[in-house]
C-alpha cells in the first residue's frame, strides 16, 4: 500500500477522556457565527424537534479576510456531538497534552497565518448529536447545506477559486452526501430561476473542487465498533440508555455507506487530490481502533498517513503546529492551490527501501535511450520506481507529466491530463480532445519533455497519446523522454529497443527484511522471539515481491497474537485472502489482473504450469501437450506467459514463477473452476460435476489414498495429468488399476518405491510423459508397455533390460544423472522412433554400444558430465542426425 507522506515516529502520548472535562484555566477561543437564516426542507424537522425547518448554519473561521476571490476556501465538515453544545467546537481544537491547560480552535488560529492569509475558511454545524439528535439522514443534510452554503450569495464568489473539505468521522458522509447531491443538480432539468442558478453554482462548486481530506471516515461501513462506542459514551453522559435517532439509525447507515461511495466516486472528476488520516492508536484496552485502516483510506487513492500518537477521538486534533499530521494536512493545501498547470506530483510509499539506487540506474538509461521500459509481474514495484524517478529528476526537465494507472482510466481523460501538463491547455468536460493531439507531439520535440506512462496494458495507449518517440532515436536528437511500466512486454517490444527494458527483479533477503520489519513493527512495542522466528518464515513465503510483504507487514502490525501471524502465514502459501477484508486485499487482487486478461487457452496452461510444471523442463511440457502438429503455437503460448512476466525459465529451460503467482493459480484451479484440479491429498471431491471436470490430481508423499478414490465408483475420463511423485506403491497401484486413466498424457512416478509398473499402464495410449526418475526399486518395466507409445521416458535405473528395444514408436528416453548406469544394451538401436537421448551426468557410463548409430531419427543426444566415455568419435558418421 502506497503512502503520500514520509514516515515520522513520536512517542506515544496519553489521550484525554472525551467528550474531555472542562478544566479549571481552560480557553475555549470560539470564532465568529454567521447564523444562516432557516432553510425550508420538506417534512424536515429542526435540530430541536420542531417544525418544518433545518437549520445548517455556517462559521466564518476567518471573518476579517474579506476577499471575494480566495487562494482558497477551505470548508470543515465536523464528526459526532454528545450535548446541545457539544458540535464543530469540539472537533476542530487541539487536543489536551503535557499538561497543557489551553485548547483553541486551530483552523481558525493556524491556517490563515501559515498559509499566509490568502485562504477564506469555513465550517458547518449540522445534527449530529448522539445524545438527542433528531434529524441526522446524511442525505437530507446534504440538500439543506446546497441551499445554506452553496448558493448562499455571501459565500458563492468563493467557488469560483479553488475549493477544498476537509471532514472527520460521521462528517465525512455528510461531505460525500453534499457532493452527490450537487451533482444531481448539474444533470437535472432547470424549471425555474432559481433551479438554473443551484445548477451552477453546483457546477461552479465541483469544477474547482481541488481536493478532499478525510479524518478517519468509515466509507467501507463498519459501524458496529462505532455505535457500540457512542451507545457506551452517551450513557455516561446521561447515565440512561439513549433515545437518540442517530445510534437508532447506525445499521441502516452502515448499508447505505456502500452506495454513497459509489455516488461520490462518480460525482467528482477523477484526477482530484483525496487524503486520508488513519487512526493509529486505540482509544483504550475496551475500544481498540474504531474505524480500521482498510475502512478509511477506501477513497484515498493510496493517498494517507497513519497518526501513529492519535486515536479515533484525537486524530483531527494536533497538539501543536509542529505535530507531523499538521505539517502534512497544510502540505495537502499548498498542493490544492498550485496553479492550473501545475503537474501534480505522484504520491510515494510511506517506507523505501532500495528505490534510489534503482531510480538512478533508470535515469542514467534514460540518457542513452529515447524511450525505456520497466517490465515485472504485479506487485514487483514497477509503479514505486517509475514514481520514485519522477519524483527526484523530474525538475531537471522543462515540462513533466506523470499518467498514473492507464490501463484503468479512460484514454481521453489521460490525454486531457497531458495536455494540460505539457501545453497548459485545459479542456471542457465534452470537448474534443483529439484536435489538440499535435500540440503534445511538438511539444516533445521542441521542449525537454519527461513522460512517466504507468500500466500500460495495450500500445493503443501510447499510439493515442502520441509518446511513439522514434525508438532507434539517441540522446543527440531526442532531448524529451519518456519511462512506460508494463507487465506485458509483447505490447512494448516493437516500440522500445531491447537495450532500453528494465526487468524488475524481487528483492534481495536482506531488503525484503527490512520492508517488512518497517510495516509489521513500525511501533516496536510488540517484538518478541516467536514473533521474529515466523517473521523469517513470512518474509520467505513472501518471496522478495514487495507488494506481499507490504500487506502483510500492513495486516500484522499491532497485533501481538502468534496464532494470528501463523494463519496469515498459512492463507498466503494457501493463495486465499489474507485480512478477511475485500478492500484490503491488493495483492491477489493486484496478482489476479495480468491472469484474468488472458484468452482462455493461455489461462489454461498458466494453471497447468502453477499446479503441476514448476521445476520441470520446456522440452517437457512440451511433449505433454504436442499432438504432432507444428509446436510453434505452443511456444507461442509460453512466450506470452513469460512476456507478461507470468512464467519464466531458466537457461536450462526449467520452468519456474513466483511462489505467490504459484499459490494464486493452484487456488483458482482448486475452488474457482470448480476442482479442475486437485493439489493436496486432503481436498476431496464433493459432486459428480467436480468429477467429470476433473483433469489433474497430485499426490504428492500420498501414503494412503483417500476412500473416495478407492472403490473405483467414479471414472475420470478427462484426467491428463497425475503426479504420484514420493506415492507409496500402494497408492500408486490402488489408483491407476482403480480408475480411468486412458487419457493420461503426463504420469510423474518420481521418487516411488515401486518394483513394477501397474499393467493397466497398458492402456494408456495418449500418454506422452512417463517420469519414472529415482524409482530406485523398479524391476520391470519395459516389457508391459505397449509397444506403439509414441512417449517420454524419464528413468533412474542400474541397468536396462533389453526389452526395451521393443518400444519402437520411443520418442525421448531421459537418463539424466543415472549414477549407478554403466552400460547401455545393444537392443537400443531398435528405437527407430527415437529423438532424443539425454545421458547427461550419467559418471558411471563407459561406452556406448555400436548399435546406437543405427538410430535414424535421433536429433539430440546429450552426454555432457559424462566423464567416463573417451570414444565418440565414431558417432559423427553413424548419427548423421544427432
Amino acid at each position: 500500500m502506497e503512502n503520500s507522506f514520509s514516515h515520522h515516529k513520536r512517542k506515544d502520548v496519553d489521550v484525554s477522556q472525551w467528550p474531555p472535562k472542562q478544566r479549571k484555566g481552560d480557553v475555549m477561543r470560539i470564532p465568529s457565527v454567521i447564523n444562516t437564516p432557516p432553510v425550508v426542507g420538506e417534512n424536515a424537522p429542526s435540530s430541536s424537534g420542531q417544525g418544518t425547518h433545518v437549520r445548517c448554519p455556517v462559521q466564518d473561521l476567518n471573518p476579517d479576510y474579506t476577499s471575494k476571490n480566495p487562494n482558497l476556501t477551505i470548508i470543515f465538515f465536523h464528526g459526532i456531538a454528545y450535548g446541545i453544545d457539544d458540535d464543530w467546537k469540539k472537533t476542530w481544537t487541539t487536543r489536551f497534552i503535557d499538561g497543557e491547560e489551553e485548547c483553541i480552535c486551530w483552523p481558525q488560529m493556524w491556517i490563515p497565518k501559515d498559509l499566509n492569509d490568502n485562504v477564506k475558511i469555513l465550517s458547518l454545524s449540522y445534527d449530529s448529536n448522539v445524545v438527542a439528535s433528531v434529524h441526522n439522514d446524511v442525505t437530507e443534510i446534504g440538500r439543506n447545506l446546497i441551499q445554506s452554503l452553496v448558493i448562499d450569495s455571501r459565500y458563492e464568489t468563493f467557488w469560483d477559486g479553488p475549493v477544498a473539505m476537509v471532514a472527520y468521522s460521521f462528517g465525512g458522509l455528510v461531505l460525500k452526501s453534499l457532493v452527490v447531491e450537487m451533482h444531481k443538480h448539474v444533470y437535472q432539468k432547470q424549471t425555474n430561476k432559481l433551479d438554473v442558478k443551484t445548477q451552477n453554482c453546483c457546477s461552479k462548486f465541483l469544477k474547482n473542487l481541488k481536493g478532499v481530506v478525510f479524518y478517519s471516515v468509515p466509507h467501507a461501513g463498519g459501524t458496529k465498533d462505532l455505535s457500540k462506542y457512542f451507545k457506551w459514551q452517551c450513557q455516561q453522559i446521561t447515565k440512561n440508555k439513549t433515545r437518540s435517532s442517530l445510534l437508532k439509525n447506525m445499521k441502516s447507515l452502515d448499508r447505505k455507506m456502500e452506495q454513497l461511495s459509489i455516488d461520490f466516486n462518480k460525482s467528482i472528476c477523477e484526477d482530484i487530490n483525496i487524503y486520508a488520516f488513519v487512526e493509529g492508536s486505540p482509544i483504550d484496552k475496551k475500544w481498540g481502533i474504531l474505524v480500521p485502516m482498510a475502512s478509511a483510506i477506501r477513497l484515498s487513492n493510496n493517498n494517507y498517513y497513519i497518526v501513529e500518537d492519535a486515536n479515533h477521538l484525537t486524530i483531527c486534533k494536533p497538539p501543536s503546529k509542529d505535530h507531523i499530521s499538521y505539517s502534512k494536512l497544510l502540505e495537502c493545501f499548498k498542493l490544492f492551490m498550485k496553479e492550473k498547470n501545475t503537474p501534480t506530483m505522484p504520491h510515494l510509499p510511506r517506507y523505501e527501501v532500495a528505490l534510489e539506487d534503482k531510480a538512478n540506474a533508470i535515469y542514467s538509461l534514460l540518457q542513452n535511450e529515447s524511450i525505456v521500459a520497466l517490465v515485472g509481474m504485479g506487485g514487483i514495484g514497477k509503479t514505486t520506481l517509475s514514481k520514485k524517478v519522477y519524483h527526484l529528476f523530474h525538475k531537471q526537465y522543462e515540462k513533466s507529466s506523470f499518467l498514473e494507472d492507464v490501463k484503468s482510466k479512460d484514454v481521453n481523460d489521460v490525454k486531457k491530463k497531458l495536455l494540460q501538463d505539457l501545453c497548459g491547455r485545459e479542456l471542457h468536460k465534452d470537448e474534443d480532445v483529439d484536435k489538440y493531439l499535435n500540440e503534445i507531439k511538438q511539444c516533445m520535440i521542441s521542449n525537454k519533455v519527461l513522460v512517466v506512462v504507468d500500466d500500460v496494458d495495450i500500445t493503443k495507449n501510447l499510439e493515442d497519446l502520441q509518446l511513439l518517440i522514434d525508438k532507434d532515436a539517441t540522446n543527440v536528437n531526442c532531448k524529451s523522454k519518456v519511462l512506460v511500466n508494463c507487465r506485458n512486454w509483447q505490447i512494448l517490444k516493437n516500440h522500445i529497443r531491447e537495450s532500453a527494458k528494465v526487468d524488475m527483479a524481487l528483492l534481495e533477503e536482506e531488503k525484503a527484511r527490512e520492508l517488512f520489519m518497517l510495516h509489521a513493527f513500525k511501533h516496536g512495542n510488540h517484538v518478541t522471539n516467536d514473533l521474529k522466528i515466523i517473521s523469517m518464515d513470512i518474509i520467505k513465503a513472501c518471496g522478495g515481491l514487495p507488494l506481499s510483504l507490504e500487506v502483510l507487514g500492513c495486516y500484522l502490525c499491532d497485533i501481538h497474537d502468534l496464532e494470528i501471524w501463523k494463519g496469515a502465514l498459512h492463507e498466503l502459501k494457501g493463495g486465499r485472502n489474507i485480512t478477511g477484508s475485500f478492500d484490503n486485499e491488493m495483492l491477489w487482487k493486484t496478482l489476479r489482473i495480468s491472469y484474468d486478461h488472458l484468452i482462455k487457452t493461455h489461462q489454461d496452461m498458466f494453471l497447468d504450469i502453477a499446479c503441476f510444471f514448476v521445476g520441470l523442463k520446456k522440452k517437457t511440457f512440451y511433449r505433454v501437450y504436442w499432438n504432432g502438429d507444428d509446436s510453434s503455437s505452443l511456444m507461442l503460448i509460453l512466450q506470452n506467459l513469460k512476456d507478461r512476466s507470468l512464467i519464466k525459465w531458466a537457461e536450462d529451460g526449467t520452468l519456474y514463477m513466483h511462489e505467490q503467482l504459484r499459490d494464486m493459480g493452484r487456488n483458482i484451479a482448486t475452488e474457482v473452476t470448480m476442482s479442475r484440479f486437485i493439489w493436496k491429498p486432503k481436498i476431496f471431491l464433493q459432486n459428480n460435476q467436480v468429477v467429470e471436470n476433473l483433469e489433474g490430481i497430485s499426490f504428492k508423499e500420498c501414503e494412503i489414498l483417500p476412500s473416495f478414490f478407492q472403490n473405483g465408483s467414479k471414472e475420470f475420463h478427462n484426467l491428463r495429468l497425475l503426479d504420484l511423485t514420493r506415492a507409496s506403491p500402494n497408492t500408486v497401484e490402488n489408483f491407476i488399476q482403480g480408475q480411468d486413466v486412458n487419457n493420461l498424457r503426463w504420469l510423474c512416478l518420481q521418487e516411488c518405491r515401486i518394483q513394477k509398473l501397474p499393467s493397466r499402464l497398458f492402456n494408456c495410449c495418449h500418454l506422452q510423459v512417463l517420469d519414472l526418475t529415482k524409482c530406485d526399486c523398479l524391476q520391470f518395466l519395459f516389457d508391459i508397455l505397449s509397444h506403439g507409445l509414441n512417449m517420454s521416458i524419464s528413468i533412474d535405473m542400474k541397468e536396462l533390460s533389453p526389452s526395451i528395444g521393443n518400444l519402437n514408436a520411443l520418442l525421448e528416453l531421459n537418463l539424466s544423472g543415472c549414477l549407478s548406469l554403466q552400460k547401455l544394451p545393444t537392443s537400443i538401436g531398435q528405437l527407430s522412433a527415437l529423438q532424443n537421448l539425454y545421458l547427461n551426468s550419467c559418471e558411471g557410463l563407459r561406452e556406448l554400444p555400436t548399435s546406437i548409430g543405427q538410430l535414424s531419427a535421433l536429433q539430440n543426444l546429450d552426454l555432457s558430465s559424462c566423464h567416463g566415455i573417451t570414444y565418440i568419435y565414431w558417432l559423427i558418421e553413424c548419427t548423421p542426425n544427432a
